[in-house]
């Protein structure tokens, strides 16, 4: 069918008219969609009463339209035009152009952001023959067509063959944008996903670079209120998030959603995107409170949007809001929660399997064994597990969470000794990568973030069956990010002016790349079913942790006291006790969203328990504590000190069995980890305070930690 090319009442067309339409060709259309639908409306509208106006030119003016109504999130009605003026193009024995080569790389687009990758990649790969033949490898038509290729094959997983399809697309398009003064928006869009490539691969240094470099062009040549712009920010502010800098990237995701608030509806996705992205740095930077009213809103959006996009966000975002309140010690909430997320995350996704629904099953599962709903734990957990281990690699967290909580419940069904093997066994593979030489040491500090929670609920499942060994190792295991140390400085100090170690170091930091991203392209390899490319990978990976072992060996002979700085070993129990003299103890913490679990050692003997208390309480009680100290030294210790806080505290961090084995201990060691590590140890009270805190003989009364031991954190 053909499209509306003539109206009415017909005139014949003006000379401006038709540049107008010709025009419109290089219309910006995703800055401000709304004004670009409204002003090719109009244009249409004029030229169709006009007589004698080209076809062509209002096939490709009807395509600018097709365009503005995609950003717009009218993907159906984009489509519906692109695939008519191709199929009219065709009928009228065009020849073929340029710009025929971008509606059909459009089309492509479309199709791609609908999730129908294997209708897209035809024409993908179409457009970037037409590119390469008329225009050549180093045209901007050639770069569109290739970006889009490379888009489709990393949604189809093949992250190894997009990589270089983008980079070699930005490249043609920031010189083609210098040159020209033309598609000032393409180098920001591609580096925008080659920041995204370079977080999947796991250069995540590099992600960094390229997300500021996007959003610095971004704003400098398209203005902070382009959509581009604002996508290029909230890239950055990810790229922080990726690589733990919370603090750096809060400010950026704030001024992301400020902008996208003026421009956007409320209930817009890409409000809720900003929402949880910024709700995500405020949580992991210790802002749990201030984090969740922005899940709370992102959540509704993705509720209320249903499953166009991102169908299974609303599951994260619920399971998000479910954590924070089991945090609060808001249990019934936490369940209710979860149960809604896997309810509407089930409805939403296009696999009962996929990753992000079978991580809700894992933790709705956690919450029913605690409230002894044991067999509908079990039901979930035998499917999300059974899914995971032929979805995901031995290694990775989500599959781990689900084996130990499938532990816990074993435990809690009453076969303690079945839980200790089971978890042993499950969490070898976590325990092999964080002391391997060959993982690189830059990124120790993230996968001991992953696996933080997954130990210390092994050590839960260690207490419950009284393995004082299994337990301290597993804390130790826990605590492993804290005791790191960072490689980037080491080189940094001590392989400048030697040029064998700097060569070393340059080669250790290129495997530690590559052995990142073969595992994420194993992840997807395996999750998508690929034996022979997983096996392919496998080997792959062996070679390359090989290499950086050999590497990390030379190294360490080349660079004084690199091994012994950057090698954190866990020790036996009966080490750690050989090493306690007389009146010394050792405490070690481990803390996540379901408490406090606690271990002490002397030289003779040891005490282990689980403390159950909502992890909000103890940083409330970290927060009295601090202030009273802050408000001391402002005051010049005229104010009064919150002996109740600190006295509630050490009955939390020092529980009877604990408190008994150190009482005549002078000498503590404490290893903690977060918030805990920062405690003032010193400042607990250790009887329950008598008289007003601010009264001075009270004061000098008062049952002090540091009264009766000496500590060392």
């Amino acid at each position: 069918m053909a499209l509306a090319l003539s109206g009415p009442a017909l005139a014949a067309p003006s000379s401006s008219l038709v540049a107008d339409l010709r025009a419109a060709k290089t219309m910006d259309t995703s800055g401000n969609p709304q004004a670009a639908l409204e002003k090719i409306d109009a244009l249409l509208a004029r030229a169709r009463t006009a007589r004698g106006v080209p076809e062509l030119d209002l096939l490709y003016a009807e395509a600018v339209r097709a365009a503005a109504l995609f950003w717009l999130d009218r993907p159906e009605e984009a489509l519906a035009i692109f695939r008519k003026v191709d199929e009219a193009l065709v009928r009228g024995k065009y020849p073929m152009s340029s710009d025929w080569g971008e509606l059909i790389n459009n089309t492509g687009s479309v199709l791609s952001n609908m999730g129908r990758l294997d209708e897209a990649l035809p024409y993908k790969r179409r457009a970037l023959d037409i590119a390469e033949s008329l225009t050549g490898p180093d045209s901007i038509e050639y770069a569109g067509a290739l970006y889009g290729t490379a888009l489709i094959e990393f949604r189809m997983g093949k992250l190894l063959e997009a990589y270089p399809k983008v980079r070699n697309a930005l490249r043609i398009a920031r010189a083609h944008a210098e040159k020209t003064g033309q598609g000032l928006e393409y180098p920001a869009i591609y580096g925008l996903s080659l920041a995204s490539l370079q977080i999947q691969s796991g250069d995540t240094a590099s992600a960094l670079d390229t997300a500021r470099e996007a959003a610095i062009w971004a704003e400098t040549r398209l203005g902070e209120n382009h959509r581009v712009t604002m996508a290029t920010l909230n890239s950055l502010g990810t790229a922080l998030n990726d690589s733990g800098l919370y603090a750096q990237a809060i400010p950026v995701l704030r001024r992301t959603l400020d902008l996208r608030a003026r421009v956007y509806a409320e209930d817009h996705p890409d409000m809720a995107f900003s929402f949880n992205a910024l709700g995500f740095a405020l949580d992991n930077a210790g802002l749990k409170e201030e984090a969740a009213p922005f899940y709370e809103r992102g959540a509704a959006i993705f509720e209320k949007a249903g499953g166009q996009t991102q169908p299974t966000a609303v599951a994260v975002s619920l399971g998000q809001l479910a954590r924070i309140a089991h945090w609060r010690g808001q249990h019934d909430e936490a369940l209710a929660l979860r149960e809604k997320a896997l309810r509407l995350g089930r409805e939403r996704s296009p696999s009962p399997e996929h990753p992000d629904i079978l991580t809700a099953e894992i933790n709705l599962a956690g919450e029913l064994i605690r409230v002894r709903r044991l067999e509908e734990a079990r039901g979930l957990l035998d499917h999300a597990n059974a899914a995971f281990a032929r979805r995901a690699v031995a290694g990775n967290a989500r599959r781990l969470s689900g084996q130990v909580i499938a532990a816990r419940l074993m435990q809690e069904s009453g076969d303690v000794a079945g839980a200790l093997a089971l978890v042993r066994e499950v969490i070898a593979p976590a325990r092999a990568r964080l002391l391997d030489r060959a993982t690189p040491r830059g990124e120790l500090s993230r996968l001991a973030e992953q696996y933080h929670p997954l130990f210390v609920e092994a050590t839960r499942i260690a207490i419950g069956a009284g393995d004082a060994d299994m337990a301290f190792e597993m804390l130790q295991l826990a605590n492993m990010g804290d005791l790191q140390s960072a490689f980037s400085g080491i080189s940094a100090r001590d392989a400048a002016g030697n040029p064998e170690a700097e060569a070393a170091v340059e080669r250790y930091r290129a495997l530690a790349v590559d052995g990142t991203r073969l595992r994420r392209a194993l992840n997807q390899a395996v999750g998508s079913g690929n034996t022979a490319r997983a096996e392919a990978l496998d080997r792959e990976i062996a070679e390359t942790d090989a290499a950086l072992r050999a590497e990390d060996a030379r190294l360490a002979r080349l660079i004084p006291g690199y091994a012994a700085l950057t090698a954190v070993e866990p020790a036996s129990l009966a080490q750690a006790r050989a090493g306690l003299g007389k009146g010394q103890a050792l405490l070690v913490y481990g803390l996540d969203d379901s408490g406090l679990v606690v271990f002490a050692a002397t030289a003779k003997d040891t005490a282990m328990t689980r403390v159950a208390v909502a992890p909000r309480r103890v940083l409330d009680l970290q927060q009295r504590l601090r202030r009273s100290i802050e408000d001391g030294v402002l005051t010049n210790g005229a104010s009064a000190f919150d002996r109740q806080a600190a006295w509630e505290l050490y009955q939390v961090l020092f529980p009877a069995e604990v408190a008994r084995l150190v009482r005549n201990s002078r000498d503590l060691r404490v290893l903690a980890s977060g918030a805990l590590a920062a405690l003032p140890f010193a400042a607990l009270v250790t009887e329950k305070p008598q008289g007003a805190d601010d009264d001075a003989i009270a004061l000098r009364q008062t049952k002090w930690l540091a009264l009766r031991h000496a500590l060392t954190t």
